[in-house]
């Protein structure tokens, strides 16, 4: 049996003794160590649209279609965005970058707790985590560049056009992906995406320059900010989806947090079809309700958490029933609580109180699932 002390830890991850962002309360990138751009001054002009420094890969530009229509309201509707091409960083940004920039004294350090990795041994080599998005802003800025939006990073994840479920494809997250571990993984221990980008999937979660909000809009300012990608912690392929949305209080922190950076591409034109909004910064599609509009790809996750949209209805009262189907699962994964419980109604924050000193086995559209001593 794999070492699953880690998983039991979760709910140490993050600040304050806050757990790791599942379902939201109602309430409320990377260069490798070696890489030249992870010391280099900030840059003045953008590099041209047929290169991309060292550490860096070119992202085609394209059209694709974003969100899931049967999937969480909050990934609702799906709609066609045009992204330019850009360059992003090949990896997650490690801990020697990260540390290389504390020692300009542009950086402040992570923070320090349960599986972070600044003061580990030996972890060099694997993404920087437990950094707020302040602070994943601060790295970027140095270096003269960015955080990638929360489009770009879709449109990267998905290969463009490809719709992927996850980034090296369709097929499910074993073995394809540091997820349900123990830890953090080196960056790069699994196969790059056609791009040349790894971890895309799984080891951190990668903060984006977007704020959380209702699509089709872009969201560019907002106190909570999104994050994509599933992470190590994660222990079920639902978590991992290219189109899923997480997301927290840019303040956050957690050992399940990390980023890597994007840069533009001077003279990259809008994709065919689509036109520079008025900012100039993304390009924007002519409105057109009688467009062909594809299904989505098809595939057997559940939902990952409930929407942040209002209700038309109060929600039921909260509820706690035995559910002996997880008493195995609970006693593999969940040491000293061998018991599953559904905790059913109100919102996540209601059933976070209702758990009591359970634990949470997993999370979904009003309900969590719990393992308990008793």
């Amino acid at each position: 049996m794999r070492p699953l002390l880690a998983l039991l830890l979760l709910p140490l991850l993050a600040c304050r003794a806050r757990p790791e962002p599942e379902p939201r309360p109602a309430p409320l990138p990377p260069s490798t160590p070696s890489s030249p751009l992870a010391s280099a001054a900030p840059a003045t002009s953008a590099p041209p649209a047929s290169s991309c420094p060292d550490g860096m890969k070119l992202v085609a530009g394209g059209l694709f279609w974003m969100g899931h229509s049967d999937g969480l309201p909050e990934e609702s509707p799906r709609h066609r965005v045009a992204v330019r091409s850009f360059c992003l960083d090949a990896t997650e940004v490690t801990v020697a970058a990260h540390r290389d920039c504390e020692r300009s004294g542009a950086c402040s350090p992570p923070r320090r707790g349960p599986f972070c990795n600044t003061d580990a041994r030996d972890r060099d080599d694997h993404p920087v985590n437990c950094i707020d998005w302040h602070q994943a802003v601060a790295f970027c800025a140095r270096r003269g560049a960015r955080l990638p939006s929360e489009r770009e990073w879709e449109f990267a994840a998905r290969n463009g056009a490809e719709q992927r479920i996850y980034a090296w494809g369709n097929e499910l997250p074993d073995g394809r992906c540091c997820y349900s571990h123990e830890g953090t993984c080196k960056v790069g221990s699994y196969a790059p995406n056609p791009s040349g980008l790894v971890d895309l999937t799984g080891n951190v979660w990668e903060w984006t320059s977007s704020a959380f909000g209702a699509y089709p809009d872009e969201h560019l300012q907002g106190p909570i900010r999104v994050y994509r990608g599933g992470s190590f912690s994660r222990r079920f392929p639902k978590w991992m989806r290219n189109g899923l949305r997480n997301r927290a209080r840019a303040e956050e922190w957690g050992a399940h947090l990390g980023f890597r950076c994007a840069l533009d591409l001077a003279g990259a034109p809008c994709p065919d079809g689509s036109a520079p909004d008025s900012s100039g910064r993304s390009c924007l599609l002519p409105s057109d309700p009688d467009a062909p509009h594809p299904p989505s790809p098809a595939h057997p996750l559940s939902p990952a958490r409930p929407s942040s949209a209002p209700s038309a209805s109060p929600p039921e009262p909260v509820s706690t029933s035995r559910d002996p189907r997880f008493d195995a699962d609970c006693s593999q994964h969940k040491p000293g609580r061998p018991v599953a419980y559904l905790v059913k109604g109100g919102s996540f924050a209601d059933r976070q109180r209702a758990r009591g000193p359970c634990v949470n086995r997993d999370v979904g559209v009003g309900f969590n699932s719990v393992c308990c001593a008793q």
